[in-house]
């Protein structure tokens, strides 16, 4: 088949790319190339559950993509599953044997780019998950891919950072270190950026593979970084966030200390707050500029899904499947809802609506009933 160019995944990547938040597409793991987890558009009110999508005996522990109207993720027990958005029914599955999805994707060109836990990585076709190509690296993968332009980015177990042809497959690159890579790599600038669990973060030139610099971050790290207006945002698994300048890469403020609960995974970041939840069973909110609390919600149970942002609201879910709206400037409750299993997987958010996976291997999708479509 043809190489298609989705011309508007590829708008989503450029946009993303520049730093702005205005798209219809969440393309990517956190939806855009900086992995912000944040877009400007709100969820309209009041929210509720639009429709769910259940899997045979399986589980979701990894985020959707979602792009033209389709979501697509796959289940721990090898089953790729493209979703229409619009009401919840399948348009494809696809089966591989020997296989898990516990990491999102990254869909652009017409292709779906996906890793498994055997460290498999695979290239579908979009319109009917057809495998168009698979490499295997040898090596565990807890990184879902990103895709830079022509080039699919991914961070392996083994301590490599490749970057392979989105059409072929082939590596076109790879740069390594003596420690895993269980970070995303953002791509900011020409540059990825990757924290490791050599506790440093990486600057990789996107174009050649070699490093560019590097500094110091006081222990390892497998969370992603966020990128908002010249700033690098993560967090060490000791507990420690990190606010950074992105080029020169120097420390601006730090939040948290080793041992006070480790802050996990990713932030969702714009220019209004910094948005994480905790292993101490809290949402926090902080200031961009200072690092400081700007409000602390109490989750009552550990969150290891990763918060977003959708206009003045974020939103996050929890080991016990409560799924919460939160008002950014207050940090007051607007909306919950309970719906049993562990929510691990991130949202995604696309046209309006919020889609997001639990253990119990159901999709749920969140949004207001009086939309208009």
């Amino acid at each position: 088949m043809k190489l298609r160019i989705n011309a508007l995944a590829l708008a989503s990547l450029t946009l993303a790319a520049a730093g702005l938040e205005v798209r219809a597409d969440w393309p990517l793991v956190r939806g855009d190339a900086a992995a912000t987890g944040s877009v400007a558009e709100p969820l309209k009110q009041p929210l509720d559950i639009l429709w769910t999508y259940e899997t045979d005996d399986s589980a979701f522990d990894a985020t959707a993509s979602i792009v033209d109207g389709m979501v697509y993720v796959g289940d721990v027990d090898g089953t790729f599953h493209a979703v229409k958005l619009a009401n919840g029914e399948a348009a494809w599955t696809r089966k591989f044997e020997d296989s898990g999805f516990i990491a999102g994707s990254a869909v652009a060109h017409g292709r779906i780019f996906c890793v498994d836990f055997n460290g498999v990585v695979r290239c579908l076709d979009a319109a009917d998950g057809k495998e168009v190509w698979k490499v295997e690296t040898n090596s565990s993968l807890y990184a879902a891919p990103n895709v830079h332009e022509s080039l699919v980015l991914i961070a392996t177990d083994a301590g490599e950072l490749r970057a392979l042809d989105a059409a072929t497959g082939d590596e076109k690159w790879k740069f390594a270190i003596d420690q895993p890579l269980r970070c995303w790599p953002t791509v900011v600038a020409g540059r990825a950026l990757v924290a490791g669990c050599d506790g440093r973060l990486h600057a990789v030139d996107v174009a050649n593979g070699t490093e560019v610099e590097s500094i110091d971050i006081g222990g390892p790290a497998d969370g992603m970084p966020a990128i908002s207006q010249g700033r690098v945002y993560f967090c060490t698994a000791g507990g420690v966030f990190h606010a950074m300048k992105v080029q020169p890469l120097e420390s601006v403020w730090k939040y948290g200390q080793r041992g006070e609960g480790e802050i996990i995974h990713a932030a969702a970041v714009n220019d209004r707050a910094v948005v994480l939840g905790t292993h101490d069973k809290r949402c926090v909110a902080l200031d961009p500029s200072t690092g400081e609390e700007l409000w602390s919600f109490p989750l009552r149970i550990r969150a290891e899904s990763s918060p977003v942002i959708a206009g003045g609201v974020a939103l996050i879910g929890t080991t016990r499947g409560r799924f919460h709206a939160i008002e950014l400037a207050t940090g007051k409750e607007l909306w919950h809802t309970d719906v049993g299993g562990r929510f691990t997987a991130s949202p995604a958010i696309a046209d309006g609506r919020l889609v997001i996976g639990n253990e119990d291997g159901v999709l749920y999708c969140i949004g207001s009933k009086l939309e208009n479509h």
